[in-house]
C-alpha cells in the first residue's frame, strides 16, 4: 500500500515506490479502497500535501500518496498559498449563517445605545430598514440577548407602609405585576456593560 510506504519512509522513496506500481494503486483509489469521503483532513496530512506539492510532485501524485482526491490537494494547495498556512480552521463554518452578521449587530447594539428606551418592535423596524430580507422581532431579541441587553422594568420599591401607592410611579400593584413577567417589549438597558 502507499500509505505503508509513505508513513515508514521519506516522501522521495514513497515517490519511487508508487512508480513501480501506479497502475495497481490508481485502480485501488478509484474503487475507494484509499480515498475517504466526508472527513476532514488533519493538519499532519494538510501538511504532507503541502509538502509533495513543496517538493515538486504532481496534483496527481500526492493525491496517491495520500489516498485523497484530486479537488482535495488543489484546495489544500490554494489554502496555503492563499493564507499561507496549511492548516486551516474550520470553526464557524458549519451549521446555518445567522441572518443578522456582525456588521448588523453593531448597528443594532448602536441603535440601542442612542435609544434606550425604544420598544422591541421599534428596533426591529430599524433593524428591517434598508434590508432586502427581514428578520423577525425574535431575532432581534436573541441578538441582543447575545450583546448583553435585556429588558429592564421597575419594580416598585416597598415603601414604610408597604402599600403600592407609595411607590410615586402611580402604578397600580396589578400592572407592576405584569410588567415584572415580561409582557412589555421595552427593550432596555444593559445589564452587562463592559463589551
Amino acid at each position: 500500500m502507499i500509505l505503508r510506504h509513505f508513513k515508514s519512509c521519506s516522501i522521495t522513496s514513497a515517490l519511487k515506490s508508487t512508480a513501480t506500481q501506479p497502475e495497481e494503486d490508481l485502480e485501488q483509489i478509484l474503487r475507494g479502497g484509499l480515498m475517504v469521503r466526508g472527513r476532514d483532513l488533519s493538519d499532519f496530512e494538510r501538511g504532507v500535501i503541502v509538502g509533495a506539492r513543496m517538493a515538486g510532485v504532481s496534483v496527481t501524485k500526492a493525491a496517491q500518496l495520500t489516498g485523497v482526491s484530486i479537488g482535495t490537494v488543489t484546495k489544500v494547495t490554494a489554502a496555503y498559498k492563499t493564507q499561507g498556512k496549511s492548516s486551516v480552521s474550520r470553526v464557524g463554518n458549519c451549521g446555518r449563517q445567522r441572518s443578522l452578521g456582525e456588521h448588523d449587530a453593531r448597528a443594532l447594539v448602536q441603535f440601542v445605545k442612542k435609544n434606550r428606551s425604544a420598544t422591541l418592535a421599534q428596533v426591529t423596524e430599524s433593524v428591517n430598514a434598508g434590508r432586502s430580507h427581514s428578520v423577525s422581532a425574535r431575532t432581534v431579541r436573541r441578538q441582543l440577548h447575545r450583546e448583553g441587553y435585556y429588558k429592564e422594568v421597575t419594580v416598585p420599591r416597598a415603601s414604610a407602609t408597604g402599600s403600592p401607592e407609595d411607590c410615586g410611579n402611580g402604578e397600580a400593584e396589578g400592572e407592576a405585576e405584569q410588567e415584572a413577567e415580561g409582557h412589555s417589549d421595552d427593550v432596555a438597558s444593559t445589564v452587562d456593560q463592559t463589551s
